[in-house]
């Protein structure tokens, strides 16, 4: 979960900025959250002092009863891994000492570019924050988040007419085709393997084209690899040969000098 924590006071801009979180957040596959504070509240004092998520601080610098460089002196008081974005209208130029200080991710101008650079500041912040992806779905009226280095591979269960998500510990039947899932992974790990299966590129220890078999690194084998798929996998297949290459290699010289 990534709690965006907007402190502005003018109406406008909290609607602006809370787009921008928005349209930039449903291209990701990240719960988010958008907590909204006018000054410097006890209950923003509360949610500082409580910071026990992921937190991305959003901060108007001209506040009613401070300023933003006041806000971040209190976050930094009990948190120095969130990120701090502060607004301005005039730039960043003069707070240059309050921006090393106080770890200050940037100052943007609200009239200039506003939404290019705080999308691009985001970047930084996921980036910043080791934030998990997760695949969220729904059986029936339960709902499910599943991380995504948890997933090994999806595959299409033709008699079923349901796909399958394989995981470390369990599997999930959903109805969805596997065209939608890999949409909704949005993520270079997940390849498909063969036309009835999506596997998890981290998860795979080697191909077998003359078979068809897919080996991952628990080393349960699948029979889900089409020769059909091997131009677009060449980026992965080439590395996994390395990889076997440089183990053969360091076995042999292990064996020459024991």
């Amino acid at each position: 979960m990534v709690n965006f924590i907007v402190v502005e006071d003018n109406k406008f801009h909290i609607e602006r900025t809370k787009e921008i979180i928005i349209n930039y957040m449903m291209k990701n596959s990240f719960l988010f959250d958008i907590i909204v504070f006018k000054n410097m509240s006890d209950s923003l004092k509360e949610v500082v002092e409580n910071h026990d998520e992921n937190h991305i601080y959003i901060l108007d610098y001209e506040l009613p009863d401070c300023t933003a460089i006041d806000v971040a002196r209190l976050i930094r008081k009990y948190d120095w891994i969130s990120p701090i974005i502060i607004f301005t209208v005039n730039g960043g130029l003069a707070f240059e000492s309050f921006k090393q200080r106080l770890q200050i991710l940037d100052f943007v101008d609200k009239r200039i570019d506003a939404e290019k650079n705080l999308n691009e500041l985001f970047d930084i912040c996921i980036k910043q924050l080791h934030i998990r992806k997760t695949l969220k779905f729904t059986i029936g009226k339960v709902h499910y988040s599943i991380d995504y280095d948890k997933i090994k591979y999806i595959y299409r269960d033709t008699i079923a007419r349901k796909s399958i998500i394989v995981t470390e510990i369990e599997t999930y039947n959903v109805n969805k085709t596997l065209a939608q899932l890999i949409d909704m992974l949005n993520d270079k790990r997940f390849e498909f393997t063969h036309q009835a299966c999506i596997c998890n590129m981290d998860k795979v220890r080697a191909f077998n084209w003359k078979d068809g078999i897919v080996t991952f690194n628990d080393g349960e084998q699948q029979y889900f690899l089409s020769k059909s798929h091997k131009e677009s996998l060449k980026e992965f297949y080439t590395i996994l040969e390395k990889k076997e290459k440089k183990k053969a290699k360091l076995e042999e010289q292990r064996r020459k000098y024991s």
